[in-house]
């Protein structure tokens, strides 16, 4: 019975430990996009109206729109430093090689969620100070990342 119990109190601790350095951590710019896309679709769900995402690059922050208004949310943490654009899904988009780094430049302005759970066609160029863009292609039936093939990587 004691070490039953040894083990249930030392699993307790394992426990809540984890759980306080899991709500420690920062938030990266990544969790950030996901999280802004994932509450746009499910507000877009629950509440039967089109939302339209985009971000604001000079103001840190994302904004919602729908047919009751604008909404803006400023990013969490103050300190997070990155910039976002949406793009488009056209063939053949516009790029620009600024100081060795390739940036794609045929933007929009945002992205649509619609009641059904499903969202215009896009990309997005997330870039990081002193780090390389990271583009990645969105599912426009799941709003999830788009699966890559082994070699595209």
């Amino acid at each position: 019975m004691v070490v039953i119990g040894l083990i249930g109190l030392l699993a307790t601790v394992l426990t809540v430990g984890s759980t306080r350095l899991l709500l420690d951590r920062k938030e990266s710019p990544h969790d950030v996009f996901w999280s802004a896309v994932g509450e746009a679709r499910k507000y877009a769900l629950q509440h039967e109206t089109e939302v339209f995402l985009s971000f604001d690059n000079q103001g840190r922050m994302f904004k919602t729109s729908t047919a009751l208004g604008t909404k803006e949310c400023p990013l969490p943490g103050g300190g997070m430093e990155f910039e976002l654009e949406f793009l488009g899904m056209a063939k053949g988009a516009r790029s620009i090689m600024i100081a060795g780094t390739l940036l794609e430049t045929d933007t929009i302005e945002g992205v649509k969620f619609f009641v059904d759970g499903t969202c215009t066609p896009f990309r997005a160029q997330l870039v990081l100070p002193g780090k390389h863009p990271v583009v990645f292609e969105i599912d426009p039936w799941t709003c999830a990342p788009m699966l890559q093939e082994e070699g595209n990587s």
